[in-house]
C-alpha cells in the first residue's frame, strides 16, 4: 500500500478512432469500471476525424475521459503519437495502447502495472485472445521474422491457459502497456511516417535495440475483434513499411548480408500481389519508399536509431525467426519458403558478428 505522502504512478490508455461507435459502445462502459488503487488511471481517446456519430456518443456518455480530436485521419501512428504528446506533458509513467476494437476483462491492467513496477522493460503486452472466440488466441506476443514480416504467435490456437511471463520480440499494438521512460529515450512513440501496420514491429524493434525488452503477461487478458481479412486489403501500407523498417534498423553490413533472400522473397510477393490483384499498391510500395525526400527522411531516422542502439545486429537476430508460422496463411507453398528462407537464414547470421 502507498503511504499518505506517496505520488501514485499514472498510466493513461489510449484508444485511438475512426468510425468506431458500434466498437466504443461495448468498450468504454468496460474501461469506466477500470478502478486502481495502486495508480491513477485516465482514458484518452483520440479520435481521427470519424464521420459516424463516435464523438458525440463519447462527449454525451463519458465525460470523464479526454477526448483529443484530429481534423483529419492521421492514422493509428498519428492518433497515438497525439496522445503520447499529451501523456508527456502530465509526466505519465506508463501509456496502455488499445484497439478501439477490443473488449477488456476486469482489472487488466494490474499484473503489467505489478511487473512493471519491479523491472526494466520497454514493452508488456497483455494476453489477447479472438473474440467472440474467446477460447482462442490473437497473439501470445509477436514474432519478427528476419525479412520484417511480423506475425502473432500461436494464432487461431485454442489457449492452453498455462503461459508464463516471456519474452517476446515485439507487443501487438492492439493491447500493450509502453514505458515512458524507453519512450523518452528513443524520443518517439512511433515513426509518424508509417502511419499504419507494423509501426508496433519496427516501436519494438527499436526497443531492443536501445536495451529495453519486450514482454507478455498472460495474466492480463484483452479480447480482440481481429479480422484477417481486414489487415491484408492493406497491402501498401504493410509493404511499404516493411521494407522502411529493414533498411531503417539492420547494420549496412547485415542488409548486405541479407540482400540474396530479400529480392528472392520481393519476385515471390510480387507473383503474389500479382495472382491476388494487389500488383499495383504492391509497385506503389516501391515508388513511395525510393523517392528523394522520403529517403532522406528515411536516412535521417536511421542516423538516429543507430546512434542510439547499444544491442548488436547479431543478438538482435537471436529472437528472430526465418520462419512464417502464422495458421491463416499456411499453405504448401509456404511450407516451401519457409525451409528455404530458414536454411539461409540459419547459416547467415551466423556469420553476422556485429
Amino acid at each position: 500500500m502507498l503511504s499518505k505522502m506517496e505520488k501514485k504512478d499514472k498510466i493513461i490508455i489510449v484508444i485511438p478512432s475512426f468510425n468506431g461507435l458500434d466498437y466504443l459502445r461495448s468498450l468504454l462502459p468496460q474501461l469506466a469500471q477500470e478502478n486502481y488503487l495502486d495508480f491513477d488511471l485516465e482514458i484518452v481517446i483520440v479520435d481521427n476525424a470519424s464521420k459516424d456519430d463516435s464523438v458525440a456518443f463519447i462527449k454525451n456518455n463519458f465525460p470523464q475521459f479526454t477526448l483529443l480530436e484530429n481534423s483529419e485521419n492521421t492514422g493509428y501512428v498519428g492518433a497515438n503519437n497525439l496522445a503520447y504528446s499529451y501523456a508527456k506533458k502530465l509526466n505519465v509513467k506508463y501509456i496502455y495502447l488499445l484497439n478501439q476494437d477490443t473488449e477488456v476483462s476486469p482489472g487488466f491492467l494490474q499484473p503489467l502495472y505489478d511487473f512493471a513496477r519491479e523491472n526494466k522493460f520497454g514493452s508488456l503486452q497483455s494476453k489477447l485472445k479472438l473474440f467472440p472466440e474467446t477460447e482462442k488466441i490473437n497473439t501470445v506476443g509477436n514474432v519478427i521474422h528476419f525479412l520484417g514480416f511480423g506475425y502473432g504467435k500461436d494464432s487461431g490456437k485454442f489457449d492452453p491457459a498455462d503461459q508464463v511471463i516471456t519474452k517476446i520480440n515485439y507487443a501487438s499494438g492492439a493491447g500493450v502497456l509502453v514505458n515512458m521512460e524507453a519512450l523518452n529515450t528513443l524520443g518517439y512513440l512511433f515513426d509518424e511516417t508509417m502511419f499504419a501496420y507494423l509501426e508496433d514491429l519496427d516501436l519494438g524493434w527499436s526497443l531492443q535495440l536501445l536495451g529495453y525488452d519486450n514482454y507478455l503477461i498472460p495474466e492480463s487478458v484483452v479480447y480482440h475483434k481481429y479480422q484477417f481479412s481486414r489487415s491484408m486489403r492493406q497491402v501498401y501500407w504493410f509493404e511499404r513499411n516493411r521494407l522502411w523498417i529493414l533498411l531503417k534498423n539492420y547494420k549496412l553490413l547485415t542488409l548486405i548480408f541479407f540482400f540474396p533472400a530479400w529480392l528472392l522473397m520481393e519476385f515471390g510477393q510480387l507473383y503474389f500481389a500479382w495472382r491476388n490483384h494487389y500488383l499495383k499498391n504492391k509497385i506503389k510500395s516501391y515508388k513511395w519508399i525510393f523517392v528523394k525526400k522520403e529517403w532522406q527522411i528515411l536516412l535521417r531516422y536511421r542516423k538516429k536509431i543507430q546512434s542510439l542502439r547499444v544491442i548488436n545486429d547479431r543478438n538482435i537476430l537471436d529472437n528472430f525467426a526465418g520462419r512464417i508460422l502464422f495458421q491463416p496463411l499456411d499453405s504448401p507453398l509456404l511450407r516451401i519458403a519457409n525451409f528455404m528462407f530458414d536454411f539461409y537464414f540459419e547459416v547467415t547470421r551466423f556469420f553476422i558478428v556485429w
